[in-house]
């Protein structure tokens, strides 16, 4: 939770607003934009492997590291119902 609370005033300082919201009952994770458009990501944040070790590539660029298997959901509330 502090690791977060750390972004959420990092992306302050920079004009962004972070707003976490927690549910007891539901699994899934979600990023909600304020413009409609909802992610959901099946394994949340965590979908990138361990690099092998400190001086491997991938070790500080995401974009060299394998990824695990997870679905990505991209909508818009205009095409949602609400229960």
């Amino acid at each position: 939770m502090a690791a977060l609370a750390e972004v959420k005033q990092s992306l302050q300082a920079r004009g962004v607003s972070l707003d976490l919201q927690y549910s007891s009952t539901i699994h899934d994770r979600e990023i909600r934009f304020d413009n409609g458009w909802i992610i959901k990501i099946g394994r949340g944040l965590d979908y990138f492997k361990k690099p092998k070790g400190r001086f491997s590539v991938g070790y500080c660029d995401y974009d060299h590291r394998p990824c695990q298997e997870t679905t990505v959901d991209v909508f818009h509330t205009k095409h949602t119902k609400t229960l």
